[in-house]
């Protein structure tokens, strides 16, 4: 398992901001729960304002459906270039079940992903990814975040 610190996370998303200005996203979304913590770094960093989530579960903790429950929808009415964010790439099926529903319904927005770690083995590759996933990532805000019985 691989401890993914804050202060990881500070360092990765100025070389992600680097890798993502050149879009120049006028949206962002941010796949529910895991890319919300990125996807919000972003928005603050590249100054969108428009700032989205749509609510995708593939996993029960660390186990993996059989199928993707994709819940809410997004309105990109104004939006031309949209980052669809998430933490991980691991079998790459949120994705893949959600980037062509986004593209059915939005067919004039130019859409990108971005993730933090990728793997090699998924059904769809980001756009913009940092890392390889090669274990388990325990993620800073998965970790940090939690409500302490000793309160």
């Amino acid at each position: 398992m691989i401890a993914y610190k804050y202060e990881h996370f500070k360092n990765d998303l100025q070389h992600l901001i680097v890798l993502c200005e050149p879009f120049r996203a006028d949206t962002i979304i941010a796949v529910a729960r895991g890319g919300m913590t990125l996807a919000h770094a972003l928005s603050m960093a590249l100054d969108i304002r428009n700032l989205q989530s749509i609510r995708i579960e593939s996993y029960d903790g660390e186990c993996q459906r059989e199928s993707v429950s994709i819940s809410g929808q997004c309105d990109l009415c104004e939006s031309k270039r949209v980052l669809v964010v998430d933490d991980i790439v691991d079998s790459g099926q949120t994705l893949f079940s959600l980037m062509p529903l986004l593209r059915e319904q939005n067919p004039s927005c130019d859409f990108r992903t971005v993730a933090l770690f990728t793997k090699t083995t998924a059904l769809l590759q980001p756009d913009f990814s940092l890392h390889e996933a090669r274990d388990w990532i325990d993620f800073f805000w998965e970790r940090d975040f939690l409500k302490s019985d000793s309160i």
